[in-house]
């Protein structure tokens, strides 16, 4: 009998819980590569009952609609695109009508199967919170004002389960009074297991231009892109900060605003996203390499027509990056005249149409933020 057929045959003589115990004990991208071994090896990773079990991966992105309200008001509430072409979502409720007592619900940042948003009460309706929710789990906190709300000009949400079941929001403060876009460092943090905010003041002396819709969370830290062509980041504590300089060729002037940048990060490395600045056709993909040295390498070169049959469309105008699957080389972009979504894998060259969008974006872009669901009921919360 050959090596292949005894493999074989012993795989055959495993149990089904045996089976899930090893699956469990796998990588997201390699439980993914074992659906397809065979249809009883699909189910098994299906079944709703194995799935708290065996870790997931990305399954689609959490957007913002609008509806009509029984009075003709306009109403937020979150929907949901999703990418597996599963017959059943990971959650029931893609509305989060779980949330009660709220009458807008606004997604604003998705972290490792956690959601944050901003939460409009139903009375009184000029109050708001900022909610953090699991919709696999429907629990959910509504966190406490801090004394810097009238201050904050955005959050962002950290959590990793594999290192706690604790999560953070971070609360980014501004001091001076120009239009939001100068700010210097100040920042409050909340934290799940005291179920409190603390202030963490300025680290810097200088002012930095923070480009408040961009942040990761990697190694126990947020990583916020700046203006001037740097990526800071700080840990969950506040005490530990830290710069990552990037290289001159990865750095784009853009004369209206924000770089003309995306970070992210996969398979626990950071990526960054820019265009050639001879070039605004040519997109280049760097990962940070070594992330204790700060040493960046350019992975990919990507044609903007090669991805979209034409040319001259505009980054981040035309079409925009929404998101880098955490477990392979795959990018995700919405091509804005077609309503379309559409992935990208780097390392075979393919483009491929997910879907098309129920949202058509006009004026400006809808933030749609990749989800990978969290099924265990061990995140800490109060909900």
């Amino acid at each position: 009998m050959g090596p292949s057929k005894k493999c074989a045959s012993a795989a055959a003589d495993l149990t089904d819980d045996l089976i899930v115990e090893i699956l469990s004990r796998l990588p997201a991208k390699s439980i993914c590569r074992f659906k397809c071994v065979s249809w009883h090896w699909y189910n098994l990773i299906t079944r709703p009952e194995h799935r708290k079990k065996i870790p997931q991966t990305l399954s689609g992105f959490f957007y913002p609609t609008c509806r009509l309200g029984q009075e003709n008001d306009v109403l937020t509430f979150p929907d949901f695109v999703d990418i597996m072409g599963e017959e059943e979502l990971p959650f029931s409720d893609p509305p989060l009508s779980f949330l009660t007592g709220y009458r807008l619900i606004d997604p604003k940042i998705c972290c490792n199967g956690l959601l944050l948003c901003l939460c409009w009460k139903v009375s009184p309706s000029d109050k708001a919170n900022y909610v953090v929710c699991n919709p696999a789990t429907e629990k959910w906190v509504a966190l406490p004002e801090s004394n810097h709300d009238s201050d904050a000009c955005a959050h962002y949400l950290g959590f990793d389960p594999a290192a706690s079941s604790h999560f953070h929001v971070f609360q980014l403060l501004e001091e001076d009074e120009d239009y939001g876009y100068t700010v210097r460092v100040n920042i409050s943090i909340y934290s799940s297991e005291r179920g409190a905010w603390s202030h963490k003041g300025n680290i810097w002396s200088s002012e930095l231009k923070v480009d408040d819709s961009k942040g990761v969370f990697l190694n126990g830290m947020l990583h916020l892109m700046i203006y001037d062509f740097k990526i800071l980041a700080v840990d969950t504590e506040g005490k530990t900060w830290r710069t990552i300089p990037l290289l001159e060729t990865m750095r784009v002037e853009n004369p209206f605003g924000a770089p003309l940048s995306f970070i992210g990060q996969s398979q626990g490395r950071l990526y960054y996203i820019n265009m050639r600045d001879v070039n605004t056709s040519i997109l280049l993909v760097w990962i940070l390499e070594d992330y204790d040295s700060g040493e960046w390498i350019c992975k990919y070169s990507i044609s903007a027509s090669q991805l979209f049959g034409k040319k001259g469309l505009r980054f981040e105008q035309d079409y925009f990056f929404i998101g880098i699957h955490p477990d392979c080389n795959l990018i995700y972009f919405v091509l804005r005249c077609e309503d379309m979504l559409m992935s990208y894998d780097m390392y075979h060259g393919k483009v491929s149409v997910i879907c098309s969008l129920k949202e058509h974006l006009r004026d400006s872009f809808i933030p749609y933020l990749p989800y990978v669901p969290f099924l265990s009921d061990s995140v800490a919360d109060q909900g």
